[in-house]
């Protein structure tokens, strides 16, 4: 079972967290740096071009499909990687995938190839 937590920190050191995670959520980061062993090795950009290699033109699919047996990510991990996914194929994406409103019975989003 996971657990949320909450942080309170300074201005100075939030600009910090967010320069130091980059272009991962200062989540993973911190997930990163604490648990290092656990930290994925896909990113949401990775998880875009294999299923902009393995789908075609009206296909349906949900991230964890794009990887199939190799989709093992921790609970915490799973649904702030589908954000990002989202947020991804919406600002850089939307003419070849797009969220199709739906979700599958495990509550994961469905997306189609456009």
């Amino acid at each position: 079972m996971s657990k949320t937590m909450k942080v309170t920190v300074s201005d100075e050191n939030y600009e910090k967290l967010m320069q130091k995670a980059g272009d991962a959520s200062i989540q993973d980061y911190i997930r990163s740096v604490l648990f290092p062993d656990q930290t994925p090795l896909v990113t949401p950009e990775d998880a875009v071009k294999k299923a902009l290699e393995k789908y075609q033109k009206g296909d349906g699919f949900t991230v964890s499909e794009i990887f199939g047996d190799d989709w093992n990510l921790p609970n915490g991990y799973a649904g702030v990687f589908g954000r990002r996914f989202n947020k991804l194929i919406k600002e850089k994406y939307s003419d070849k995938i797009r969220y199709t409103g739906y979700y599958t019975q495990n509550g994961n989003a469905i997306y189609e190839m456009i």
